[in-house]
């Protein structure tokens, strides 16, 4: 149970890190791109609104995490579906880089988080089980 609750809290603290995006200004952004080799962002009001809302998104993921590893038993079938859920999210981000031909580099670390820690989720629950 102990594992559990400490892969949950990863999860949901690294989610939480989103809500920087939807407060730092587009040049810090352009910054962090440069540093990934990236030249240049759009420079439209959807590309910032994107930004904004996806980190909403995830801070939003990130709360909903923390809220299952305070308890994991009590929410029952919500704990298996949030694991399948962050596999799915890591696969597409992996794909989807792919598929675009990102280098590496750019979504490795959220695919591979995503999918490592929704395998041990999953693993964990089952063993509590």
């Amino acid at each position: 149970m102990r594992s559990l609750k400490i892969c949950l809290w990863i999860a949901g603290v690294a989610c939480l890190l989103s809500v920087f995006g939807m407060f730092i200004p587009i040049s810090t952004f352009e910054s962090i791109a440069r540093v990934f080799g990236v030249e240049s962002l759009p420079d439209t009001p959807l590309f910032l609104y994107a930004i904004r809302v996806m980190s909403a998104m995830y801070v939003g993921v990130g709360v909903f995490f923390m809220i299952l590893a305070r308890h994991p038993m009590d929410y029952g079938v919500l704990v298996p579906f949030s694991a399948l859920a962050a596999v799915f999210v890591g696969a597409v981000c992996g794909i989807t880089g792919l598929m675009v031909k990102m280098p590496i580099l750019w979504f490795l670390g959220d695919s591979l988080s995503c999918m490592v820690l929704g395998f041990l989720i999953l693993v964990f629950y089952r063993r509590a089980k």
